[in-house]
């Protein structure tokens, strides 16, 4: 099932998953989408949150359900039912005390031995205030990290965590909530960023954690990077990507990320390591940026994924057009040459 008919419109130019039918888990809200290549059998997966419109909890913040699609080429995408409600794939535990009995979200799937390993989020009925008073007192906003596992990718079983409600990590009581994990296996260890926003929400803060089995973190400090903050992310970061660095001439690890400036306008920038620890920019500027004015994704774009197959690169992107519950949004997709981000053009 295509999300749209028609997307060669100048205003919907790289969107490829939109919301879906009525009484759908996504028939509301779709975003955060992890994509994954399959060389091998050409199989394309992406995991995406989603929302229905008559899903309570929270505000949306990026989080809800969990869904699954598929595609052959990556572009056009068939929705694959799943066994939670109105066919998700991964759903809130609904378990009073669980942290994520209310709603999930997602950041990273990545591949273990033989299984599927999904880092994801989530809120529970926990209360948390906020100094910032479009906020205020909010339950759900606590969020914290968890992991599951699945050999199918349809069919998950949660891994519970040392931290509160079975989370893997707990925030301070100076952080908002620690949420948005991405993983990657440095060869030795699991390394987890995190993002920690300040009570305020003011500045967004990136975390690394580090672990020998993905259940129980160790805390590293605050994300290094060569020169410090830049314009584009002077107000942080929100969701990163961390791959091994398809680009020729770079560091080990390349990292993909949504640069908050001093606004909180969002872009999508990147940066390069040869450890995972200490980052350095690539360019002067983001790479990605908003679409023109009137399209679905003039107002903001954060990065999801990054794939490279074959010789090109594919960017999975999250769109939208307003903070608030109006607007157009959804998941977007730009592709270029395996070695150039900067000349990755929106599909369509």
């Amino acid at each position: 099932m295509r999300a749209m008919t028609d997307t060669h419109s100048p205003s919907l130019s790289g969107l490829v998953l939109a919301p879906g039918p009525e009484g759908r888990c996504d028939d509301f809200r779709v975003g955060g989408a992890v994509v994954d290549h399959d060389a091998v059998s050409g199989l394309w997966r992406m995991w995406y949150y989603c929302r229905d419109h008559d899903m309570g909890g929270p505000p949306p913040l990026g989080s809800g359900r969990i869904a699954l699609a598929t595609s052959a080429d990556g572009i056009d995408w068939q929705r694959v039912d799943g066994p939670e409600p109105c066919g998700a794939v991964f759903a809130p535990s609904g378990v009073a005390g669980d942290f994520d009995a209310l709603h999930v979200g997602l950041t990273d799937v990545t591949r273990g031995a033989g299984e599927w390993l999904m880092w994801y989020f989530g809120g529970g009925t926990e209360v948390r205030t906020s100094t910032n008073p479009a906020i205020g007192q909010m339950a759900g906003i606590g969020m914290r990290p968890g992991l599951a596992r699945s050999r199918d990718g349809v069919t998950w079983t949660r891994v519970r965590g040392p931290a509160g409600g079975g989370g893997l990590v707990d925030f301070s009581a100076q952080q908002l909530y620690a949420s948005w994990p991405n993983v990657f296996w440095d060869g030795r260890r699991f390394v987890m960023q995190l993002t920690v926003p300040s009570l305020d929400i003011a500045d967004y803060e990136t975390e690394v954690h580090v672990s020998d089995d993905g259940v129980r973190w160790t805390p590293l400090g605050p994300i290094a990077f060569s020169g410090g903050r830049w314009d584009w992310n002077r107000g942080g970061m929100v969701t990163r990507q961390v791959l091994l660095n398809p680009l020729p001439g770079g560091r080990r690890w390349l990292m993909v990320y949504t640069g908050l400036d001093a606004h909180h306008g969002r872009s999508i920038a990147a940066a390069d390591s040869d450890d995972g620890l200490l980052w350095h920019h690539l360019g002067h500027g983001p790479f990605f940026t908003t679409g023109p004015k009137g399209a679905w994704d003039d107002f903001g774009v954060a990065a999801n994924r990054l794939v490279a197959a074959g010789d090109r690169l594919h960017l999975y992107y999250y769109g939208f057009q307003t903070l608030g519950a109006d607007g157009l949004r959804g998941i977007g997709l730009a592709t270029g040459p395996v070695d150039d981000l900067r000349a990755l053009r929106r599909h369509g």
